[in-house]
């Protein structure tokens, strides 16, 4: 085989990888088009008209955050909520923020440079704004500190549409404790007694929506689904594969046709 052969196989195996990749994309824009984004919509539609109420009737909700240096609680109210989107009609990313604001400033005094650098360390986990006020012996060594903690924390919803694993996905931010989580949904898990979870949830009324406890049967029901998606995947895939295949040998027919005119002539 010449080097021509050689270069033209290659170009021959690349462009049919760029075709499966092609056909696997536009599969999982259609999925996320027919089934992930409708759920998108039910979401924003539902959470839009959620805080609109609740920013109505200014509805304050008491929280507590694991903030004090020994982590006791303190209590905080939460309010200001608000939705944003990243496009009206391809939503891929919704974000519903708000505050959870203290009624007066908290004050704790530490001594020991470790204890204060570590609860340092927790106040920026939570991004809320304080005020440290350090006391250093003669050799400029930390040796105590005065924490004034003015607030808010402020806590991020975030619903994100990913649309390579066809699945989607739930971010939270500073909601019941310092820091962040995912979780992981398909479009099929987003049903009307989901969403009614989720703004309890958010109310702090339903603290065990995202904790499951699944009995056995359910369990094997969950297992089947997804090895039926898997399955499902699968074929899809076998079918491109067998479209650009198809395509491959009409080509080639095409040529060799081509070279049987170019021996008559």
């Amino acid at each position: 085989m010449g080097i021509l052969d050689d270069l033209k196989n290659q170009s021959e195996n690349l462009k049919a990888d760029e075709d499966r990749e092609r056909q696997r994309q536009a599969a999982l824009l259609k999925h996320y088009e027919k089934d992930i984004h409708p759920k998108m919509l039910k979401l924003y539609t539902f959470l839009n008209e959620f805080i609109e109420h609740l920013n109505y009737l200014n509805k304050v909700i008491q929280v507590s955050y694991p903030i004090a240096p020994d982590g006791s609680h303190c209590e905080f109210e939460q309010s200001e909520y608000k939705v944003t989107i990243d496009s009206t009609t391809a939503v891929k990313d919704m974000n519903l923020s708000f505050t959870c604001k203290l009624k007066e400033p908290l004050v704790f005094e530490l001594e020991n440079s470790e204890r204060i650098l570590s609860y340092t360390d927790v106040l920026h986990s939570y991004r809320i704004d304080f005020n440290r006020y350090d006391n250093k012996d003669n050799n400029y060594d930390l040796i105590s500190a005065k924490f004034k903690i003015k607030g808010p924390v402020k806590v991020n919803i975030i619903f994100q549409a990913d649309i390579e694993n066809s699945s989607i996905n739930l971010l939270i931010s500073n909601f019941e404790k310092a820091g962040h989580s995912k979780h992981v949904f398909k479009e099929r898990h987003i049903t009307d007694e989901f969403i009614d979870g989720l703004g309890k949830y958010i109310l702090h009324e339903n603290a065990n929506f995202l904790k499951l406890d699944i009995d056995e049967q359910n369990k094997e029901k969950i297992r089947k689904n997804i090895q039926a998606d898997l399955e499902k995947r699968k074929l899809e895939l076998e079918e491109a594969e067998r479209l650009v295949k198809l395509e491959e040998e009409k080509e080639k027919e095409k040529k060799s046709w081509k070279n049987i005119f170019k021996k008559i002539d």
